[in-house]
């Protein structure tokens, strides 16, 4: 294709800057295609070129980025001939690499209008399979290169643009995640009060402390009107003060608007009708104990008002833009919190009395047959649930276990010289596992018989001399050689580790610690028999149904559909804490041997173990039984 008319001569492009949205793409982004586009320049050898995006949304057309080093070529007529051809570059949509354009411009230095023509090369920027723009690179006066080799190339930087889009809406996402996540912490923080004023009260102090408020309040629903729950810093509501009656009526203004308030609003909010918010009662809060920039949110439980929170900011730090959007997600979520641990609140009397108000409506009104029809099924279910008898089990976590474990550490403090196993080897007892470096005992050896040695030539001499003083005083000195000398003839033959028992090494991979210094007390190969037990984790709660003999069936993780009999053979007396609960434990003998000794240690799954029959009905009241027993001593 060969542009060489004027851009006055050009017909206009569907996505002019006056029809298109007045919004331009992101800093970023243009950063980005700028960057891409002055590599591409550099990988091509091309003298500049540009970077034309699609209209798409919000989004207008357009050339985005150019690059012109020596700023040269890159006038007003060609810039619109490069639109141009960006522009019909994305309606091709080639499946390619790109095209191969010609444009033709002014000569530098020539007389007459001269004109020269130059290669532009045109590579797709594609995202998701879409096509989103094209990068148009000029190419130097009289170009002969490799146009479809270099396409390619273009087309593989063009990629970039691609990631780059990906890499932003994750971050995007990853900013959802952080605003999800604020908000569920600030819920779980809550939840940690026993009732509805202490739940308000936590997440008050959190709200401030998160947020970097002066004060924040929460208010529920009651009877008509709002009333406070709570408010940060303060421990008891004076009802009667004239900053609480304040502040009520700050959130029954929100409430009122049922929508939440910004004071003092924002200007552009100002302008706009459907944007205003009456905000007298929170103009008066400010005035009389701030100033103060003001933020009430709206508590909602299935789109009903049940609260109001309000929080307070110094004026001259008032709330920021991206901090609403996760308050209004914090409200979204502990609205509906404080409302049902407001409703738990209630006393005996009144539950009672709305449960059997609702009940009474429910039996004698006409209405509702099929919720009549499915309490009726639920009461046949109850009954049989009561009646029929089923086997009941104690239930129980499974860790399969070696019967013997031996754990071979060093007999001093020294150098590993070589690992002659590795985990997963077979070994019996007797075996060498590895050795120490015994290289400083053999010197202290050799130096302690050396001595014992000059103190028998002294002792002799004193005896043909006969000084029987020195005799003694040298043979005590011989006896202390010898027992030395035995002491490292004994730690050098222990230098050699060896396996106390036959097995299979399960820990030892010690290849990267060759040479390296070890601890006496550092374990460094651990042996396991053949032999296997069941180690069973039982809840303090059904010990009392746990014995010794008692029979039942394990099933491990790794092979959820096959069943292993177990026989309990002994309970341990006293209750260990595992993961914050209190459990018995239990070994069991696999009545299966032959199945055992297939089975790896350290594989883990449930057990359930045999105690006689019960009912459905007694097996899920018994929790709700032993905890009420537990409660009122019964």
């Amino acid at each position: 294709m060969t542009t060489g008319q004027s851009a006055e001569q050009l017909p206009s492009l569907p996505e002019t800057a006056s029809e298109a949205p007045a919004s331009s793409p992101p800093p970023d982004l243009v950063a980005f295609l700028a960057s891409l586009l002055e590599l591409q320049v550099s990988l091509s050898g091309a003298v500049g070129g540009v970077v034309y995006l699609f209209g798409a949304g919000s989004r207008k057309a357009g050339v985005v980025a150019q690059h012109d080093p020596e700023a040269k070529f890159l006038n007003d007529a060609v810039m619109a001939r490069l639109e141009r051809m960006g522009y019909e570059a994305c309606i091709a949509g080639d499946a390619g690499p790109g095209r191969v354009e010609s444009l033709e411009m002014a000569k530098t230095g020539a007389m007459y209008g001269e004109a020269t023509s130059r290669s532009v090369l045109a590579s797709v920027l594609r995202v998701d399979g879409r096509t989103e723009g094209a990068s148009l690179l000029v190419m130097p006066d009289r170009w002969s290169g490799n146009a479809q080799g270099l396409l390619r190339t273009l087309a593989l930087t063009s990629a970039n643009f691609e990631a780059f889009l990906w890499r932003a809406q994750c971050l995007a996402e990853a900013e959802q995640k952080i605003q999800l996540r604020e908000a569920i912490e600030l819920l779980d923080a809550g939840q940690q009060g026993q009732s509805a004023a202490a739940m308000a009260a936590i997440l008050c102090h959190e709200l401030k402390r998160r947020f970097a408020c002066a004060r924040v309040s929460i208010g529920l629903e009651w009877r008509g009107a709002i009333r406070l729950e709570a408010v940060s810093g303060a421990d008891e509501i004076d009802r009667r003060s004239p900053a609480i009656r304040t502040i009520e009526g700050a959130m029954e203004e929100c409430a009122t608007q049922d929508i939440e308030v910004l004071y003092p609003p924002p200007e552009a909010l100002e302008h706009d009708p459907g944007e205003r918010r009456v905000t007298r009662a929170h103009g008066e809060l400010s005035r009389r104990y701030g100033p103060a920039a003001i933020l009430s949110l709206p508590l909602r439980v299935e789109g009903d008002l049940v609260g109001v929170a309000l929080l307070e900011r110094a004026a001259d730090d008032p709330f920021p833009a991206g901090a609403i959007p996760l308050l209004r997600l914090v409200a979204e979520t502990a609205g509906p919190a404080l409302w049902t641990r407001r409703l738990a609140d209630r006393g005996i009397i009144a539950v009672t009395r709305d449960r059997l108000l609702d009940l009474g409506d429910g039996i004698v009104g006409p209405r509702h047959t099929a919720a009549k029809l499915i309490a009726l099924g639920v009461l046949i279910v109850l009954v049989l649930a009561a009646a029929v008898p089923i086997p009941s089990r104690v239930p129980a976590s499974v860790e399969i276990r070696a019967d013997v474990t031996r754990t071979v550490v060093p007999p001093f403090r020294g150098y590993l010289e070589s690992v002659r196993v590795k985990p997963g080897d077979r070994v019996n007892a007797g075996d060498v596992l590895g050795v120490m470096r015994t290289d400083d005992l053999r010197l202290q050896l050799a130096e302690a018989m050396h001595r014992r040695d000059a103190a028998e030539a002294e002792r002799d001499q004193a005896m043909s001399r006969g000084e029987n003083a020195k005799v003694r005083m040298l043979n005590a000195q011989t006896q202390g050689y010898d027992a030395a000398i035995g002491l490292l003839q004994d730690r050098i033959e222990r230098a050699t580790l060896r396996s106390p028992i036959n097995g299979v090494v399960s820990r030892g991979d010690l290849d990267q610690f060759v040479g390296a210094s070890v601890e006496s007390t550092q374990a460094l190969f651990e042996v396991v028999g053949d032999g296997r037990i069941a180690r069973l984790q039982v809840d303090e709660r059904d010990v009392r149904r746990l014995r010794t003999g008692q029979e039942g069936w394990i099933s491990l993780n790794a092979t959820p559909g096959e069943r292993l009999a177990v026989r309990v053979d002994r309970v341990t007396p006293a209750a260990e804490a595992v993961q914050g609960r209190n459990v018995y434990i239990a070994d069991a003998i696999i009545t299966d041997a032959g199945r055992a000794e297939t089975l790896s240690p350290g594989s883990t799954g449930v057990a359930r173990l045999c105690d006689g029959l019960t009912t459905t009905l007694a097996w899920l009241m018994r929790p709700l039984v032993d905890e009420i027993r537990l409660r009122w001593w019964l």
